[in-house]
């Protein structure tokens, strides 16, 4: 014999599934590991915030400000910087992959010669800056920084320089690569450099922590107010 429930009780049956339905989509996905493995997903309760990019890959002579990196493989590095920061559910959408050649290659050849002290001037010199994406985002890809950083964020452009080979020489390109740059677009969002902890952070420069890829809630919300205005964070000096 078939039991009918009346309405009343089937429509609190529903209301109750979709509160544990919520509860569970509301679970938080916690990042531990090495950089490719996941990150952790803050619960689903805004939109994500989607924010266009364009791709500067940079030609030179002078072997280390020339990538060698393919528009496949740019668009493999840019998977796993957004695999990483959904955790703040903001996705950087490449517009445009340009190559262009590199300026001021002899005074970037003497600073990582050592003939002159590193100054950041100099090294964003090296950027062409005619085909900037105004008013959005600016990523300058080399092949090396030579050991000096494995990125760095130019705020009075504003743009990020990121290397395609870490700071040990090594070209990871789903785990140091992606991580390297998606830390300077983490100071794109305004977000500065935090101390080595062991629970580890994206913003934790040279952290041996196996997490280096996890931010605070305080730092995503700093992130995501900065996203929302449309445009990079603009204020102080370059950010490696």
């Amino acid at each position: 014999m078939t039991t009918r429930h009346p309405p009343t009780t089937r429509r609190r049956a529903r209301r109750l599934l979709h509160v544990w339905t919520l509860a569970i989509s509301a679970l938080v996905l916690v990042s531990c590991g090495d950089d490719s493995g996941p990150v952790e997903i803050v619960a689903p309760d805004r939109s994500e915030v989607g924010l266009r990019v364009r791709v500067h890959l940079l030609s030179s002579e002078f072997a280390p400000l020339s990538t060698e990196l393919t528009e496949d493989e740019v668009a493999t590095v840019f998977s796993r910087v957004n695999a990483i920061w959904q955790q703040a559910l903001i996705r950087w959408e490449i517009e445009s992959i340009l190559r262009e050649d590199a300026l001021n290659s002899d005074a970037f050849a003497a600073i990582l010669r050592g003939d002159r002290p590193v100054s950041d001037d100099v090294i964003a010199s090296v950027l062409p800056r005619e085909n900037l994406l105004t008013g959005d985002w600016d990523v300058f890809l080399i092949l090396s920084l030579g050991g000096i950083a494995g990125g760095i964020y130019f705020p009075g452009i504003p743009a990020a320089l990121s290397a395609e080979l870490d700071p040990e020489g090594r070209r990871e390109l789903t785990r140091a690569t992606a991580r390297i740059l998606a830390h300077e677009l983490g100071h794109s969002l305004s977000l500065p450099h935090v101390p080595c902890t062991a629970a580890g952070n994206l913003m934790s420069p040279g952290c041996p922590a196996a997490d280096r890829t996890r931010l605070t809630d305080s730092q995503v919300e700093a992130a995501r107010q900065q996203a929302l205005t449309g445009h990079p964070y603009s204020g102080g000096g370059a950010l490696e």
